[in-house]
């Protein structure tokens, strides 16, 4: 057996003579580096083993004769291989992020020797700067000194491999922990999979009381204590798209539960002004989405109307003369995040105007396109792009005002150039918006890429509606890329949670990156609304798949 091929058959006939007790095996496998293996019952971890080589039905007899064997319904195992030794001024780079779940780190200072498998680094969450602060720190000089210490840090790369033990043995390649979902996969019945799993996901993490879970770490089973007023009132808005499309009062109830639930915690008024607070900070987008949701209520005009008009008037009080907005009502003199704030009170003021006609609102609206049309010109950045597209869309419904079109387009033509797809270091990668030589634009993240996605949506509709089908080739295909890198981060089946213990907390969830799972509700929320667009499309989800094969 060498490190170019593993035969999952051969795997699987070794691992059944094995556990079976059987000795007349017709082949058994030396393995000429360390071997990683865990036992797991419903994710999990019963046990843990490294061997520094050997015969593989050998060790697989010796698992079978661990007392918890009987317990278990799954092996990780890692066939290890090339190791490398890394010298100090390439740690950085061999293992950074993007790495992760692919390659392993062996640590060694004197005898003592520590080895972290690519399996072990995704189901525990942790990253390669972690774990060589924790060996450091944990480390045992020896009595001789320094002198005598020698060390070395390596790489090494894995086989990976889930074995399913019930109700047979199966063995399945993985990668980074998982698998990689291929462009051809993202059919009409996998985008109303992800919608149907991901909004189930959204309405079983509203709580009784209404309160939204906000981000969850699934390595260690727990709700992390954070919490972001913005991306709550996304999550409220999306519950009320989901409730509106299902026709469910069940589902409007949950979204109005959480509504209210928020309002409650965060709405305050400052003088005749409506903001939302927490921690002291009461910022331009929170206001702006919590009055957008209230709009797309059915009953906005009834009890929470007088709501909805402080709001409005917490929107218009930070508007500058000359189309500039304020980004926050406290600290009064903190004047940052230009990129997503103003683009979500111009989504407020669009729906806004679509209700109201109001002449005056329209003036100051156009008056902060024009300004902030000339400051993205002069300040590029994919954050801006999402929030401004899907506001301008709204309002050219509204008004035909071709600028808005023009610049829809202008701003969506150069965010394309940031996804990733040939040019991605890894399969599981592509589709993703990030790029590593704009460091300043943010790391790559699921809600990045979902938010990307909705106003993309939003340009993809424009373009057909406008019959420019070039446009609307391009755009339809960095959607569907965009859906594969979402998909590949969705936890849907037992594989992608096979670490998991809690899994009703996970499943149809979407973690942040393929080498960090944590959950936050706007990686689920964004990329749901954008499908729940796609979906509303004249073609419907089944147009959209089928464009996509004959352009």
């Amino acid at each position: 057996m060498t490190a170019t091929a593993v035969d999952p058959d051969i795997l699987r006939s070794l691992i059944e003579a094995a556990i079976s007790g059987r000795e007349n095996v017709s082949a058994s496998l030396h393995w000429p580096d360390p071997v990683y293996l865990s036992l797991r019952r419903k994710g999990r971890k019963l046990s843990e083993r490294w061997r520094d080589e050997g015969d593989l039905y050998a060790l697989f007899g010796a698992l079978r004769r661990e007392a918890c064997f009987g317990d278990a319904d799954a092996i990780e195992l890692c066939l290890t291989h090339s190791y490398r030794l890394v010298p100090p001024h390439k740690i950085s780079k061999v293992f950074a992020n993007t790495h992760r779940g692919i390659r392993g780190i062996e640590l060694c200072i004197g005898e003592q020797t520590e080895r972290h498998g690519p399996t072990a680094l995704i189901a525990g969450n942790r990253n390669f700067r972690g774990v060589i602060k924790d060996f450091a720190d944990n480390v045992k000089i020896p009595e001789a000194g320094p002198d005598s210490i020698y060390g070395h840090i390596k790489s090494f790369a894995a086989f990976q491999f889930l074995i399913r033990l019930r109700p047979k043995v199966e063995v399945i390649p993985m990668f980074r922990g998982g698998r990689i979902v291929e462009p051809e996969e993202i059919t009409a019945d996998a985008m109303a999979d992800m919608i149907k799993t991901m909004s189930r996901w959204m309405f079983r993490n509203v709580a009784d009381d209404g309160r939204m879970t906000y981000k969850y770490w699934p390595s260690r089973g727990e709700e992390a204590t954070s919490n972001n007023t913005i991306r709550q009132f996304m999550a409220t808005l999306c519950l009320i798209r989901l409730a509106g499309r299902s026709g469910s009062a069940k589902d409007l109830k949950a979204a109005e539960r959480n509504l209210d639930y928020n309002l409650e915690k965060f709405f305050r008024v400052d003088g005749d002004a409506g903001v939302i607070e927490y921690e002291g900070k009461a910022k331009l987008g929170a206001a702006a989405l919590a009055a957008l949701a209230i709009l797309e209520l059915p009953d906005e005009t009834s009890r929470r109307g007088e709501t909805l008009d402080l709001l409005s008037k917490g929107v218009a009080c930070l508007w500058c003369e000359g189309g500039s907005f304020r980004t926050f009502h406290k600290p009064a003199e903190q004047n940052d995040n230009q990129n997503f704030y103003p683009g979500e009170a111009l989504l407020f003021w669009a729906g806004l105007y679509a209700r109201t006609k109001d002449s005056g609102l329209l003036d100051k609206f156009m008056q902060s396109f024009g300004y902030y049309r000339d400051w993205h010109r002069n300040n590029r950045n994919p954050a801006f792009i999402p929030w401004h597209t899907q506001a301008y869309v709204l309002l050219y419904a509204q008004t035909g005002n071709p600028e808005l079109k023009d610049f829809i387009f202008e701003m969506n033509d150069w965010l394309l150039s940031l996804q990733q797809w040939g040019n991605a270091p890894y399969g599981d990668l592509r589709g993703r918006f990030y790029d590593p030589r704009h460091p300043e634009y943010g790391p790559p993240h699921a809600s990045s890429t979902g938010v990307y996605m909705e106003g993309l949506a939003d340009a993809y509709r424009l373009a057909l509606d406008v019959g420019d089908q070039a446009r609307a080739k391009s755009y339809q295909e960095a959607l569907r890329r965009g859906l594969r890198s979402i998909r590949q981060l969705q936890f849907i089946d037992d594989m992608d949670m096979y670490y998991i213990q809690k899994r009703r907390p996970v499943e149809g969830a979407v973690r942040t990156e393929t080498y960090n799972n944590e959950i936050r509700v706007d990686n689920v929320q964004h990329p749901l609304m954008a499908l729940l667009k796609l979906d509303a499309l004249k073609e419907g989800l089944s147009g959209f798949a089928a464009a996509s094969k004959r352009r």
